[in-house]
């Protein structure tokens, strides 16, 4: 029996260029490792994207909490230069009854005087994978 399992988020923000995440994942049940990509859309048509790994994991609070702590593997040749050159993430995941919440910094270009994208009021919601990749 198989113990990957994919999950599909989307995280969208209030900040200026009303930036949205969107999260591909892979999930090995296993031992709680996750990869997969990161691709940020702005409203005006930019986007981006970047690879992703990292560890599913549990927050001890009043009620248990289950998170995704992530960080971007950027790509060894870019292609672009406005392509990511780093990416960290966290999430607390979204529950059948409330949205999750996510905080998550991206930076793009040259590494002395990047572009920075810092969202800390992200609400993540999760998707069907179908419908995440009919858009």
């Amino acid at each position: 029996m198989s113990q990957l399992f994919t999950a599909v988020y989307e995280i969208t923000s209030a900040i200026e260029g009303n930036p949205t995440l969107r999260l591909n994942l892979v999930v090995n049940a296993l031992n709680d490792s996750v990869m997969g990509h990161a691709r940020v859309d702005f409203s005006n048509g930019e986007s981006a994207g970047i690879s992703i790994r990292g560890h599913h994991t549990e927050i001890d609070s009043g009620e248990p909490l289950r998170a995704v702590v992530l960080a971007g593997l950027p790509s060894i040749f870019p292609s672009v230069e406005e392509e990511p050159s780093a990416f960290q993430l966290l999430m607390v995941l979204p529950t059948a009854s409330k949205d999750g919440q996510a905080c998550y910094k991206m930076s793009f270009g040259d590494t002395r005087q990047p572009r920075i994208v810092e969202v800390r009021d992200g609400v993540a919601r999760a998707m069907l994978p179908e419908l995440a990749s009919a858009e």
